[in-house]
């Protein structure tokens, strides 16, 4: 070590979002959870790290013995011998904490990578198969029917071939909860294959944002909302420029009403990635919760503007527009749109919306019916629809229905300004978010 790199403040230690640590830039080699454990020090000091903190961010929640967490603090001591003025102390009772000669103001600095880290987990594999991947996450993020059934379609192959290949256990979990979101599959199934997909990566204390969002994601469709709380947390000190993880959680918070912070995740996943529907609609709906229109329809405008062939788009900003100024010219401009298997299935509850609000029930009524076998999450996403033919007893019985079934979609449906003040000027709506709201307690 040259002595001018001794006299920087950390000796030549620094850390990077994604859970590594590095020493004079080149990353220390420990294993998955004792890296994690060091990253985890480092990132908090000088606060002390509790072990109840260690097991919910490191452990994923799972059982942690003293001697597991004592194993990994012992392997991170090793690893620090080189650095002059930098030590673990152990706090009997309480937990450890980094021990740093010189001032207490100085963070310990950040790594600069210039490279995009899920970018580069994709691209560690075989051309054939990383190149599928990089094409089904594309597929993902256009929600049609199509799309999704053959990005999962591509993705059992590619895991039929490599299963240890991360990128495609994280992106076929992926697929299979925005099958439930997007009311393709009400089982449970899918939510517990994915979740089954990702667990071996969080059990290895794996580093990065991806399996952590995606676990935490589907732990959210499941409403298992407390346990997903810390997994996002995580999973945003990795993020960086992650647009999923910021995606993610503000569909998490939106969930649970708590709407400026869900919109400040969403404008970031916005900007990381404009290039995704999903994301720019989620983040549309967000602004207009709060009131924002005008900034909503400059983002859904962009949207259309990127993807003028996309069905999505186009009766999301039908919609927007039906909301404000309706009309038979409005409803025709719907009508133009095809709206099949290479649209989402969420589209007819757009169209539902769109021709109810514009004064045309019988077309309105045509798009509800067309999904009445298609289960409760498809069945529920027209209560917009209903509220506003005044067809209350219709719609909290879909309402109370995908409660029953426990649909993903339910908590952010309920959070929209389309459908919120129905639900909350009624008795019945008042119980269902009781009901939510004691189970997010209980959990």
């Amino acid at each position: 070590m040259t002595e001018s790199e001794c006299k920087l403040p950390w000796g030549g230690l620094s850390v990077d979002a994604e859970g590594n640590v590095y020493l004079h830039a080149a990353r220390i080699d420990l294993a998955p959870k004792e890296l994690a454990v060091l990253h985890r020090l480092l990132v908090r000091w000088p606060h002390v790290v509790r072990k109840d903190e260690f097991s919910q961010q490191v452990w994923a929640g799972r059982a942690m013995s003293d001697e597991s967490l004592a194993r990994c603090v012992a392997q991170a001591r090793k690893a620090l011998a080189a650095v002059p003025g930098i030590s673990i102390k152990a706090l009997y009772g309480q937990g450890y904490c980094i021990e740093r000669a010189g001032g207490m103001n100085v963070p310990v600095p950040l790594h600069q990578a210039a490279y995009h880290r899920r970018l580069l987990e994709i691209a560690q594999a075989p051309a054939l198969h990383a190149e599928t991947v990089a094409h089904c996450e594309n597929l993902i993020h256009l929600r049609t029917r199509f799309s999704l059934q053959q990005s999962e379609q591509l993705l059992r192959a590619v895991l039929q071939q490599n299963g240890d290949y991360l990128a495609a256990r994280v992106h076929l979990a992926i697929c299979l909860a925005a099958q439930v979101t997007s009311g393709m599959a009400d089982g449970r199934a899918h939510l517990d294959e994915g979740l089954a997909l990702l667990a071996p990566a969080l059990e290895r204390g794996c580093p990065g944002s991806g399996p952590v969002t995606a676990y935490a994601h589907l732990l959210d469709c499941h409403w298992r909302f407390a346990e997903a709380e810390p997994l996002h947390q995580r999973a945003l000190q990795y993020a960086g420029d992650d647009a999923a993880a910021h995606y993610n959680h503000g569909w998490h918070l939106l969930a649970q009403g708590r709407q400026e912070p869900a919109l400040a995740a969403l404008a970031t996943a916005h900007a990381l990635r404009p290039f995704s529907v999903a994301i720019s609609i989620m983040y549309a709906r967000a602004l207009l919760a709060l009131g924002q229109q005008a900034q909503a329809v400059d983002v859904v405008t962009g949207m259309c503007a990127r993807f003028p062939d996309s069905a999505a788009a186009s009766l999301y900003a039908i919609s927007l527009q039906a909301a404000h100024t309706p009309g038979a010219e409005v409803a025709e401009r719907a009508r133009q749109v095809r709206a099949d298997s290479l649209a989402w299935p969420l589209c007819h509850s757009n169209l539902a919306f769109i021709h109810a609000r514009c004064g045309d029930h019988t077309s309105a009524w045509s798009a509800i019916r067309a999904q009445d076998d298609e289960g409760p999450t498809l069945r529920v996403s027209h209560a917009a629809a209903l509220f506003l033919m005044g067809e209350m007893d219709e719609a909290f019985e879909r309402i109370e229905q995908a409660f029953a079934a426990r649909v993903g979609l339910l908590p952010v449906l309920l959070q929209l300004p389309e459908v919120r003040g129905f639900v909350q000027g009624d008795a019945r709506g008042r119980a269902v978010l009781g009901q939510l709201e004691h189970l997010r307690a209980r959990a």
